[in-house]
């Protein structure tokens, strides 16, 4: 990673103005990672925006600089480009945002790569990148930077219980604390601020549950009809096939939700022995080995249909 955060520094020593692209359908580790990026770059003097495409996630605002984030694509030129979390351009939607040159800062395995500098390694999370980054860069560990990094190594390692946490995990995790971050306080504003629709969507998701004869594979659907009912926001599904995932003996969970486009977005978990990230990849997506999405201009019974084909010939390999 020397020559990598070699050019890092040669393309901001450039720049002067910098926008921050999380990715669509944020979660906790693509924000974070965005807000303590802009305290970042914002220490070293440059001009920085925060940008995301759909918007901040009610469970999220309590975080530093949030109210700074964003939701309509600013229309100007930016020296720099910095993405987070994002394997692909595609990534960060349809936006056509003008910037000269490209920062690309993500963890994911089939990352393309498709930066000016491409700042890519598989650790537990992108926010754990941009805390060596800010290691690297000299700039002290306020609350405002630990507090978002902390939410984004939580949220993508499943609290620390993934198989992508590491011994290096705990010990950047400790710092955080060190500097200002409540695992207490960070988890329950997390996890423990569902809605009453929440609930109702998640109860009518768990009602329609299906699986495959052998127990092996589980999945569920969310209408656009379901949705309407329950009164559930894009938040209100946070969770839900992570539930699926608990399920004693499945390989795959799957959650298939329409939304309000027609579109199907898909969501994977594996236990290890299907690679999800390569189905999603087929599907036009993409992830990690054991947790991955995509999203399919189908009907919800046809993205079924093939999806459910692809993990059993997965499966069966």
């Amino acid at each position: 990673m020397k020559k990598t955060f070699q050019a890092m520094k040669s393309i901001i020593s450039q720049s002067k103005s910098v926008i921050i692209v999380c990715h669509v359908d944020p979660d906790g580790d693509t924000l974070g990672s965005m807000l303590a990026m802009g305290r970042i770059l914002g220490d070293m003097g440059l001009d920085v925006l925060m940008y995301s495409p759909d918007g901040v996630p009610p469970s999220y605002l309590f975080m530093p600089g949030s109210e700074n984030i964003m939701t309509h694509a600013p229309k100007k030129e930016f020296d720099l480009m910095v993405t987070v979390d994002a394997s692909g351009i595609d990534r960060i939607g349809q936006s056509k945002i003008i910037a000269h040159k490209i920062l690309n800062i993500d963890h994911h395995p089939d990352n393309t790569n498709f930066g000016d500098v491409n700042c890519v390694e598989q650790l537990s999370s992108t926010a754990e990148i941009v805390y060596k980054i800010a290691k690297e860069f000299f700039i002290k560990i306020t609350p405002q930077i630990a507090i978002p990094l902390y939410v984004g190594i939580m949220t993508d390692t499943g609290s620390f219980r993934f198989p992508n946490t590491k011994p290096t995990t705990f010990l950047v995790a400790k710092e955080l604390v060190e500097n200002g971050a409540n695992p207490s306080y960070l988890a329950d504003n997390i996890y423990n601020t569902k809605t009453i629709e929440a609930i109702r969507v998640c109860n009518a998701a768990f009602s329609r549950l299906k699986h495959t004869d052998d127990r092996k594979v589980v999945w569920t659907n969310i209408t656009r009809e379901m949705i309407i009912d329950s009164g559930a926001k894009a938040d209100d599904f946070t969770g839900i096939i992570d539930h699926l995932r608990t399920i004693k003996g499945i390989e795959v969970a799957l959650l298939f939700r329409e939304d309000k486009n027609g579109k199907i977005k898909v969501n994977f978990r594996s236990k290890g022995k299907v690679n999800v990230s390569e189905i999603a990849h087929e599907c036009g997506g993409g992830g990690h080995i054991l947790a991955a999405g995509c999203e399919l201009d189908m009907s919800m019974e046809e993205a079924q249909t093939k999806v459910l084909n692809l993990v059993k010939s997965a499966l069966e390999k």
